[in-house]
């Protein structure tokens, strides 16, 4: 009937403004649940305040356990006992246990008192409260029959229900909380409303609505509340005092005299008749009126003239004392704590005692009962005269409050001299005040059995100073403290106090030999497990046994496994709450069997040995293990042989839910058998008796489980060598019944089974084109085209001869070598030798639109047998048939997207997609494209094939080799996820195992002993229509211009005019955004788009140095890092000699900052900036030796980096002519020509003719 302990910690323990607002918080939900240990009973909470927007976390430990439960709150504002954050984690907490949302056990209930948590009647909540079958009894009853309303007044309706000639009295009443209390005398322990008192529900909502409490409320009730904050009530004269105000039909005090003050606590009417309501008519003579000055001293006085439990009353005095603080110097004053009382007058320590004395009062206690138990005034005759007896529930509430809070007084109080005694039947005068000592040191009832002639006999005493005293030498009437020579003592905890009760009400208590075994079951051994209990030597029987027998019970708790060790001496088994040796009645005589601690311990640590994770509950004498860890590295299995040959009997398997595990290891048999283009592998798999399904396992390893459900309820253990050695065959594979079935791709998965192979589970029948395929762990050498041997590097050879592979066995691969070690020319020799060895070649290449002229000059250069023809742009050929007259056809993302129905008409031997990153989303347009073409081989070749995360590769794969990784589903739940989200190094393995034999890649530093020290490439970018037409029209202009210049004034007089048509086409080539003009053009530029394209995709972890001569350029591309977010570097000849050593320190020594932009003239000179192997030169121009020198800014002594510097040339433009032009006067470049000046005039008439066509 009493409140939850948790609830009750709240009311104890916290002040009502600290109690109103941590209900404030928890009401608007700022209460999160953070963690929870449910073995340890520990929970955390983040509470956010409720005046600040500051979170604070509230630990609360073992909450199950009222007498051990601790909070902590990391606020500032926890200098009392309970902060306003630990109430509304409290209250959150409680409201976890009431719905069982911890996992905890059933929670029973006692209908005498349950909270119905509305505060209306709600139909939905009442269904919620109750059960289906109890909702539909209370309907079916309410047809028949209806409850008598008894009263119903002030918010509570007392009504009885007559059924089966049965009678249930009955009562709903609102709370403070504004909640439902109910009550009946049934028996429904599982729900918190009984089918009567659901129908009590339905009958008021019925004939009243939901809102019928509100309309029988007392405002008086709620007017004596106000009233009370400042001692007042309603029939008092309040004239001139307060009056009321109404908003919204709810009452509001307003103080009219401001001398009236708050009482500190609240000073409550009794809103029924309670035990504290008998009082002593005493003649305060000595009391006057309250003065208010400073220097007076409060004192206690214990006043024993209450007749009613507990038997006394703490009252408050207060006077002068003497200048030793020792006593009072004249008569003390007694104050009326009912009464608002000016503390001014007294010290800090003074003002916080009588903060204390005024919780012990009669109102505060009433109040604590009337919480606890609303309905005790009825169900236990509390309504009582002088002199009847309390119901013990009453008397343990009372006990319960006011323990906790004299122990604080006595603990604090112990060295004052202000403590006195007013004696029983004296009246409150100083004279009869008796001085007193508070003992600090808290006292524990002992006790002791004898045998007296026809019966036993139990005797209650008491330790003080060494002393045994018996109880009956207490010199008050009351059970709650024990006054013994001029020292008061208080008992340490309220459960003491009830048994000294018992001994003060019945003294020394007597039990017949005839029900001895009885009454040693109920009274005597709950005594023995708190109490030091003395048996007489004639009553002993004691057994010392050597070793004990031993089982072991396995029991759950959330996600533990629990191991409770049972240790039986003699037929009698030990318990886990046991502490000392086992006691148990035997005819007229007490047994007490010694318990062999030393073996008991030997066994404990033999079985905590055998997991490093175990942990010890000492209050239990138990072992405690997580579910994952029983399940790892095969522990289970080590366990349960440990257990057999240690002979221990292992109990509980039955009963537990989720780890009912099968002691059978797996017995497994696999089949593997090979097809036309598959693997077959026949499964066998039993747990003992039980057989298990391969749709069984699959759907174990889907659901990260090491388990599997097997058909008589217990669960499969699958080892983990079982897992690490079968997982990754169950995930790829695909079958339902007992066979599963894989593609010729998953080559690697059935040959890490065949090395590995136990002939107990595995048996193989395999065709003589495994053994071929199994050769990709050794590739066989070929020979590369003579003319392109002298070239190929040796990576590059190795290169060449594992394309050649893939070709035998029809697997499609990623070439994913590092940017700069040669790709194309890999794929070129390839696509020789298969012509060379056919007969015949028709090969696709598609690659980003400024790639087409690369691989253009690449076969020009290294395989001009091959002929090869560019499909782009508006004048493509649009027939299948003029396509097929070439070995190679060039073309980009773009034009595959749109003209893949003439491409599918075509069977080609090979497709190849360059930067193959393109495909990476599967549902793209362009992969799915890709995807349609008809091809014998297919090789996809990109440095960097997982850009972003793992979902990269599989549409690249899936092109190459589809079915390997399966659906897109699979993918992602199997592999992706796991690994991008969560890095789990498991799956990583087993996609590794299942890409090697189909990705190459080798890195700059792997190969740095093939490589030349820099290795220089030209990157042609191919302009777009509106770049092309502004090029186009300056260029006609300055052609029309310098040409005419020249006829009339002569090439030597017309060099400026020239250098102005160069300077202006070259800007264009970088964006014509930022030619200096009166009209400005947008930002047309392939090559930012290629820059962003080369850093995002290609450099990979590598930093690069990017330099132009314009910088307007330069800024855009600043502008185009700052977008992409890419961390940068930059200067120019205005950056400050500071500054410009800051940026080179930051680029060569921060691993974030990967992109260095330099102007050409402002980096020519000074500089060392190894950290980069890799340069781009935006706009390159006549004289290499600058651009050399820019390049060299990487290629420096300390340089340990293979360097790859790019020149971006846009194709058809002034570059490409100057390009070409290089070629035909090399020798004049390299010797010559310094400046742009000593260029120009090195120019003909038809070289200018040339450079403007």
């Amino acid at each position: 009937m009493a409140l939850p302990h948790i609830i009750k910690h709240i009311y104890n323990n916290g002040t009502d403004e600290v109690i109103r607002r941590g209900k404030r918080i928890h009401a608007i939900g700022s209460v999160e649940l953070v963690e929870h240990d449910e073995l340890m009973g520990g929970i955390v909470f983040r509470v956010k305040d409720d005046n600040y927007s500051t979170f604070y976390k509230v630990y609360i430990q073992k909450y199950a356990d009222p007498k051990m439960m601790t909070l902590r709150c990391s606020c500032p504002y926890n200098l009392g006992e309970i902060c306003r954050h630990e109430v509304a984690a409290l209250l959150r907490l409680q409201d976890l246990v009431d719905k069982n949302l911890l996992g905890s056990s059933a929670i029973q209930y006692n209908q005498l008192h349950t909270v119905a948590k509305m505060k209306h009647i709600d139909l939905k909540t009442i269904k919620m409260l109750s059960s289906p079958a109890i909702y539909e009894q209370a309907e079916n009853m309410l047809r028949s029959v209806k409850a008598n309303i008894l009263n119903a007044a002030d918010e509570r309706v007392e009504a009885e229900l007559i059924y089966n000639g049965q009678t249930f009295p009955l009562v709903i009443q609102k709370n403070d909380e504004r909640n439902f209390d109910t009550s009946c005398i049934c028996s429904e322990s599982q729900h918190p409303l009984c089918e009567h008192k659901t129908l009590l529900f339905l009958q008021l909502l019925n004939a009243y609505g939901p809102n019928y409490f509100d309309s029988i409320r007392n405002w008086d009730k709620e007017k004596n509340k106000l009233l009370q904050i400042y001692g007042y009530s309603l029939n008092d004269d309040l004239s001139g005092k307060f009056e009321f105000t109404y908003k919204d039909g709810k009452p509001f005090l307003k103080v009219l005299d401001t001398s009236i003050k708050r009482v500190a606590g609240t000073a409550g009417t009794n809103t029924r008749p309670a035990p504290v309501t008998a009082t002593v008519q005493t003649t305060k003579e000595d009391s006057v009126a309250v003065e208010e000055f400073a220097g007076k001293k409060l004192g206690l006085v214990f006043n024993f003239n209450n007749k009613t439990y507990p038997g006394f009353n703490v009252d408050a005095i207060q006077g002068d004392c003497d200048e030793d603080n020792k006593k009072y110097t004249g008569k003390a004053e007694a104050l009326d704590l009912s009464k608002f009382v000016n503390t001014d007058v007294f010290g800090e320590e003074d003002k916080l005692l009588f903060q204390q004395v005024r919780k012990l009062q009669d109102a505060e206690v009433n109040k604590y009962l009337n919480r606890n138990s609303p309905f005790s005034g009825i169900w236990e005759n509390i309504i009582h005269q002088d002199g009847e007896e309390l119901p013990e529930e009453t008397k343990s509430l009372i006990a319960e409050y006011l323990q906790p809070k004299l122990k604080r007084i006595f603990e604090e109080q112990a060295p004052s001299n202000f403590i006195y005694v007013l004696p029983q039947n004296k009246p409150f005068k100083t004279a009869n005040l008796i001085d007193v000592e508070l003992s600090d040191k808290l006292i524990a009832p002992m006790f002791k059995v004898i045998a007296v002639d026809d019966h036993f006999e139990v005797q209650c005493m008491v330790k003080l100073n060494n002393e045994t005293v018996s109880f009956d030498k207490n010199e008050c009437d009351s059970s709650l403290v024990f006054l013994y020579d001029g020292v008061l003592y208080l008992w340490q905890k309220p459960e003491d106090v009830m048994q000294a009760e018992k001994f003060c009400r019945q003294g020394n208590i007597q039990l017949n030999k005839s029900n001895w075994s009885e009454k040693m079951q109920k009274l005597i051994l709950p005594l023995t497990k708190e109490y030091q209990v003395e048996f007489d030597k004639k009553l002993l029987k004691e057994i010392k046994s050597s070793n004990p027998e031993v089982k072991l019970q396995l029991l759950e708790k959330g996600d533990y496994l629990v191991f409770q060790p049972v240790f039986n001496y003699g037929g009698f088994d030990t318990r886990p709450t046991d502490k000392g040796n086992i006691t148990i009645p035997e005819g007229d005589k007490i047994l007490i069997i010694h318990r062999n601690k030393e073996a008991e311990e030997q066994f404990i640590q033999k079985l905590e040995n055998l997991h490093s994770s175990f942990v010890r509950q000492e209050e239990q004498n138990s072992l405690v293990l997580k579910g994952t860890d029983v399940l790892r590295n095969n522990w289970f299995f080590l366990f349960v042989d440990a257990m057999k040959e240690m002979k221990i009997p292992v109990y509980g398997f039955e009963t537990l839910r989720n780890f009912r595990f099968n002691t059978a290891r797996p017995n497994t048999h696999i089949h593997v058998s090979s097809g036309l283009d598959w693997f077959d592998a026949k499964v066998e798999i039993e747990f003992g008796e039980q057989r298990v399904g391969i749709a069984d396992i699959k759907r174990a390893l889907a659901g990260k489980q090491s388990f599997v459900q097997l058909g008589d309820g217990t669960l499969g253990i699958l080892p983990d060598e079982w897992l690490k050695r079968y997982s990754l065959l169950f995930k790829v594979g695909d079958g339902k019944s007992d066979k599963l079935r894989l593609s010729r791709y998953h080559m690697s998965v059935i040959d890490e089974l065949y090395e590995n192979r136990d002939e107990s589970e595995l048996s193989f029948a395999l065709d003589e084109k495994f053994e071929r395929l199994r050769e990709f762990k050794n590739i066989p050498e070929i020979s590369a085209p003579n003319h392109l041997q002298p070239v190929l590097r040796p990576y590059q050879v190795s290169g060449f001869q594992w394309l050649g592979y893939l070709n035998d066995v029809g697997w499609g691969g990623i070439l994913a070598d590092d940017m700069g070690l040669g790709k194309t020319v890999q794929a070129l020799t390839m696509l020789e030798h298969y012509k060379n060895t056919t007969g015949n070649l028709k090969a696709i290449v598609i690659c980003p639109t400024t790639l087409i002229y690369n691989w253009q000059n690449e076969v020009k250069k290294f395989t001009p047998a091959l002929s090869y023809h560019i499909h782009h742009g508006n004048t493509r050929a649009r027939s299948a048939e003029e396509l097929q007259n070439y070995n190679i056809i060039i073309t980009t993302y773009g034009t595959l997207r749109s003209d893949i129905q003439l491409l599918i008409k075509i069977l080609f031997d090979y497709v190849v997609l360059d930067e193959s990153q393109a495909i990476k989303n599967p549902s793209s347009k362009v992969t799915k494209a890709a995807s349609l073409l008809t091809a014998k081989n297919r090789l996809c070749m990109s440095g960097t094939p997982l850009q972003n995360n793992t979902f990269d590769i599989y549409a690249q794969m899936n092109f190459l080799n589809p079915g390997l990784l399966g659906s897109v589903e699979f993918f992602r739940n199997e592999f992706a996820t796991p690994i991008d989200k969560f890095g789990e190094q498991e799956q990583k393995e087993h996609l590794r195992k299942l890409l090697y034999p189909f990705i190459l890649r080798r890195t700059k530093e792997q190969v740095a002993k093939d490589l030349p020290e820099k290795t220089e490439t030209i990157l042609f970018c191919e302009m777009d229509s509106a770049q092309r037409k502004i090029y186009d029209a300056y260029r006609n202009s300055y052609r029309d211009k310098i040409l005419g210049t020249i006829d009339q004034q002569g090439i030597d007089k017309s060099q400026l005019t020239i250098l102005q048509g160069l300077m202006k086409l070259r800007q264009i080539c970088d964006s014509p955004a930022i030619l200096n003009e009166e009209e400005k053009y947008p930002n047309h530029s392939i090559k930012l788009d290629e820059l962003a394209r080369e850093i995002e995709e290609n450099i990979g972890e590598h930093k690069a140095l990017i330099f132009s001569q314009f910088l307007g350029m330069l800024s855009l591309i600043r502008e185009k890092l700052k977008e992409d977010n890419i961390p940068f570097e930059y200067f120019d000849g205005s950056t400050s000699p500071t500054e410009r050593e800051r940026s080179i320190q930051n680029f060569q020594n921060n691993d974030d900052c990967r992109v260095f932009l330099i102007s050409l003239k402002a980096g020519g000179v000074g500089l060392n900036l190894t950290a980069a192997d890799y340069v781009y030169i935006v706009d390159p121009w006549w004289n290499p030796a600058v651009e050399q020198q820019a390049i060299d800014r990487t290629h420096r002594i300390g340089q340990t980096k293979n360097i790859f510097a790019y020149r971006m040339i846009c194709i058809d433009t002034i570059e490409d002519k100057i390009l070409q032009l290089q070629e035909r006067k090399k020798a004049l470049a390299k010797e010559l020509i310094a400046d742009d000046a000593s260029f120009v005039k090195s120019l003909t008439k038809a070289d200018v003719e040339y450079l403007f066509s």
